[in-house]
């Protein structure tokens, strides 16, 4: 097996790389398909438009919550219950569109529920890998996850377009409820290597504060968090004002099709890159890497040819995936295990609302200052902080060991040093960022 394969010697990681696959194909049926049952069912653009924001909120709202509770108990066990009560979820909604008794506000609270499940699985499944792999093979073994995401987001779509096409909507969501189903039983079959240790229980803000302030000691890192927060609030202005660009005589939905499909190639691309290549100082290698997403959007002011765009965007999209990889990877192993679903949540928690929040600017801005400028300020909005990032001595002092592993400079073989739970000030107060770009 080449060693960039050989965390799947590990038999608790196996399982859990094929129960993430599993149920990361089965999502990925999901966007396509509620919207369509949806519309089937009766339901307006408006309709849909609210099920998907309630899945979006829903999620928000219970990141923070999944992270401290992901802290408290086994992240085994919380990744079971979160892939049962997605089971369950899908499983029913599947029962009511095949009855034909789904109505608009089923949708809204079954798709929301499993939202909000969803954010208890994902803090807790970047947090659990430290307890399955030895720290110089996290960067390989969160890159094999990355790599079955992408995948999964290109075949899924057309997948559910075949399920469409042959057969009701219904069907697909029962194909997602027995993926949970299946991942459920793989997860429970893991054995860890080792539990991490758990901090004392205390009040549940407190736990909350704890995870928070560990990543506020270190502002370097905050400002790491919330740069990559604006990456993503950037980036979102090119999925929106894209389409419109190539609607105006450019190609129009073909055009488009293509400049998705090659982002989806690089994204793949990326995650092959990130098994192998790691960089000496993983932070400074992906602020400097976030001058290339400034590629998609500058692309499309002029615009330029529909090839040099694809080719910006496949670029732009392995750059993505890669650096991703790389973030998680040292988020890993600069906070203690104890902390890591804390401080994972809220991470993936900035990114979710930045780029959402990038959505529903762009158009308007574009409508204020123009299309060329929009794009061209976006541009300029993704590439400035992260290059300003590598100025901060906390950000260059990051560096990866002889031995693999990932510290802060002087320090070697140690985590960054953290609070105690027991000594944290009050606090006077993420990036999936946030921390890591594209969630």
């Amino acid at each position: 097996m080449p060693k960039s394969l050989s965390t799947l010697r590990e038999r608790p990681y196996r399982l859990l790389w094929t129960a993430r696959s599993i149920s990361a194909m089965g999502n990925a049926l999901i966007p396509v398909t509620v919207v369509f049952a949806i519309l089937r069912s009766g339901g307006s653009a408006m309709n849909v438009g609210t099920v998907l924001t309630c899945h979006a909120v829903g999620q928000v709202a219970m990141l923070p919550v999944g992270g401290v509770w992901a802290d408290r108990l086994s992240r085994k066990l919380v990744l079971m219950a979160s892939d049962a009560i997605q089971a369950v979820c899908y499983g029913l909604l599947a029962v009511m569109i095949f009855l034909d008794q789904a109505a608009v506000w089923q949708f809204a609270a079954t798709y929301t529920i499993a939202g909000m499940a969803m954010a208890f699985f994902t803090p807790a499944s970047r947090a659990v890998l430290p307890e399955l792999v030895g720290a110089e093979h996290l960067q390989p073994a969160n890159a094999l996850l990355g790599l079955t995401d992408s995948t999964t987001k290109v075949l899924g779509p057309a997948l559910a377009a075949l399920l469409l096409a042959v057969s009701s909507p219904g069907t697909a969501i029962l194909v997602n409820s027995l993926s949970f189903l299946l991942s459920f039983v793989l997860i429970g079959r893991m054995q860890l290597h080792r539990q991490a240790q758990r901090s004392g229980k205390q009040h549940f803000f407190a736990d909350l504060r704890d995870g928070w302030l560990a990543v506020a000691k270190h502002r370097w890192y905050l400002a790491n968090l919330l740069c990559w927060g604006v990456w993503n609030f950037a980036i979102a202005f090119f999925f929106v004002l894209g389409p419109v660009v190539m609607q105006n005589g450019h190609g129009g939905a073909t055009a488009w099709s293509v400049i998705m499909i090659t982002g989806s190639v690089g994204s793949i691309v990326g995650g092959l890159a990130a098994l192998h290549y790691r960089p000496r100082r993983p932070l400074v290698t992906a602020n400097a890497a976030a001058v290339i997403g400034i590629g998609p959007l500058a692309l499309l002011a002029p615009p330029a040819p529909l090839f040099v765009i694809a080719l910006g965007v496949a670029v732009a999209f392995t750059m993505t995936s890669l650096v991703g990889e790389i973030l998680a990877t040292t988020q890993q192993q600069l906070f203690p295990e104890e902390l890591l679903a804390r401080v994972s949540s809220l991470d993936w928690m900035i990114s979710l609302i930045a780029m959402p929040a990038g959505y529903a600017a762009a158009a308007p801005v574009a409508e204020l200052l123009g299309m060329r400028t929009t794009l061209l300020a976006a541009a300029a909005l993704i590439g400035t902080p992260c290059l300003l990032l590598n100025l901060l001595p906390g950000v260059r002092s990051v560096q990866r060991f002889p031995d693999g592993t990932i510290g802060i400079a002087g320090e070697e073989g140690i985590a960054a040093p953290l609070p105690e739970a027991a000594s944290v000030p009050s606090l006077t107060v993420s990036t999936e960022t946030s921390g890591s770009p594209g969630q």
